[in-house]
This record gives C-alpha cells, sequence and structure tokens, in this order.
C-alpha cells in the first residue's frame, strides 16, 4: 500500500507526457492526452506567404503638393513636383527645376527610391529641389495610397510627401 502513491504518480505523469508524433502531408501532428479531458491536438506547419503588391494603385503620373522636413516642421507647399511610377520600377518626373529619374523597389507598404539622377539646371529653387532629392533617397520609406493621392512616409510613419494623382 505504501508504493501505490508514487506508482499512481508516475502512471500519471507518463499519461500527462505522452506525445505522439506523425507525419501527415509535411505537417507536424501532436497528440497530449491527458486522462479524464479531452486530447489537445497542436498543429505544427510552414505556411508559404507572399506580401501584397500594391503595384497597379502606384503606377501613374502624382503631383507633390506638401513637403515636411522634418516631423515638428511646417508643411512646405511645392510647385511643379511631379513624379511618374512605371510598372517596370522606375520613375521619372520634375523636381522644382530639374528632370529627375530613377529606380523604386516595393515590399507590401514599404518604398524605397535609388539611383536618383538628375539634370543639372540652376534656379531659384535649387534649395528646394536638393531637399525634394535627399528626402526621397533617404527619409521616404513606406507609402499609404488613399482614393485622392499618396502619402509618402518616413520610418516613423509621419508624411513626407502629400501627392495628389494627376489627370491624364
Amino acid at each position: 500500500m505504501k508504493y501505490w502513491k508514487p506508482i499512481s504518480l508516475i502512471i500519471t505523469c507518463i499519461f500527462c507526457v505522452r506525445s505522439s508524433a506523425q507525419i501527415n502531408a509535411g505537417t507536424i501532428v501532436r497528440t497530449k492526452e491527458v486522462p479524464g479531458k479531452d486530447s489537445i491536438v497542436f498543429y505544427e506547419t510552414d505556411f508559404a506567404t507572399r506580401q501584397k503588391s500594391y503595384m497597379n494603385l502606384l503606377v501613374g503620373s502624382w503631383t507633390i503638393t506638401t513637403m515636411k522636413k522634418q516631423s515638428r516642421a511646417d508643411v512646405d507647399h511645392l510647385n511643379g513636383v511631379t513624379l511618374t511610377l512605371n510598372k517596370d520600377s522606375s520613375f521619372t518626373g520634375r523636381a522644382s527645376c530639374n528632370r529627375i529619374w530613377g529606380k523604386f523597389s516595393i515590399k507590401g507598404t514599404s518604398i524605397k527610391f535609388n539611383d536618383i539622377a538628375s539634370t543639372k539646371l540652376t534656379c531659384t529653387k535649387q534649395d528646394e529641389e536638393n531637399l525634394v532629392l535627399q528626402l526621397l533617397q533617404q527619409t521616404v520609406s513606406n507609402y499609404s495610397v488613399t482614393k485622392p493621392g499618396l502619402l509618402l512616409r518616413d520610418g516613423a510613419s509621419n508624411v513626407v510627401f502629400e501627392a495628389t494623382r494627376k489627370s491624364e
């Protein structure tokens, strides 16, 4: 009788810890049986996921209307700044005085502008243009498309540029 409690404890532990693993079509199924309770079934599997591409929403011509240099800075209103995003991940446009072009890449709602180049005409808005190019290449990291426009944001989701779709 004095061995009954330790033996029953060991048997209970064996039932509680017992689990079986079987492989079915690439899925591992583990079943844990608890005496007097329903079995608990765990499924472990790898899911192939793809991020949704919003390229179709981005492609087209945009007029950039506002720029915000820093999160707490006042909004600057822009004139003559355009951006045309193409399906082949290239872009063209105008930054105040000069024509610009380069490449962009998207992954989900992340966007990165690379290899930005421009013509070299001088004008009175040269500082503004240099800032636009710098913010596009170094600060903009994600975007959101709304019905009327496009918002280009920094890593902290602060709006850097607001744009409206050009009517063609």
